[in-house]
């Protein structure tokens, strides 16, 4: 059977290690451009930005049906790796999307992906609170047994987000033996 099976190959290719120049730019085929610009800077850290100046090159093209799906397909594939990105920059571009689409056909889906951004953004603040509170217990424990802490290892430790760790480095804090033994875990 193997002369039956069929043989593919895929080619891959790292579009951010070109440049903007080289991203064929034919004016019979905005669509071309608009979605390898956008596969390029996806994970980039200019990403709205980019992105953004993609979708308004394309507002010219806004009124044809072809293009205003390919533009909510774009805006589909932003969000869908936005939520590491921050709350303002998914605005932005939800902005430039409802300047060239119209709040009219995007407001179902705007209303949803800000309800979206609004939840991951009070999730954050939740998580960046609770690490606060943990950090704030873990120097707590240290002043109360050793009377004095490093400026670094205050530092270092209010920096920390990961609640876990925090709550690990709170148990360490009161049952390590001396400060020194305490430096070595936050190292």
């Amino acid at each position: 059977l193997e002369d039956f099976l069929p043989h593919r190959r895929a080619i891959l290719f790292d579009l951010s290690t070109l440049s903007d120049s080289e991203i064929p730019d034919d004016p019979d085929t905005p669509e071309l451009y608009a979605v390898l610009r956008i596969m390029q800077t996806i994970f980039s850290l200019d990403q709205s930005l980019r992105i953004r100046e993609v979708l308004e090159r394309m507002q010219p093209h806004a009124k044809i049906p072809k293009y205003r799906r390919l533009i909510r397909y774009l805006w589909y594939y932003f969000v869908s790796y936005a939520k590491k990105r921050a709350a303002q920059d998914v605005g932005s571009v939800s902005d430039a999307v409802t300047k060239i689409i119209g709040e009219q056909e995007m407001s179902t889906l705007l209303d949803k992906f800000r309800a979206e951004g609004i939840a991951i953004g009070v999730a954050e603040g939740e998580a960046r609170g609770e690490a606060r509170g943990e950090a704030r217990a873990v120097i707590t424990v240290l002043k109360a047994r050793f009377q004095t802490v490093p400026q670094w290892i205050e530092g270092a430790v209010r920096e920390m987000t990961d609640s876990t760790a925090l709550e690990s480095l709170t148990a360490h804090a009161a049952t390590c033996k001396s400060l020194e033994e305490f430096e070595k875990a936050v190292r």
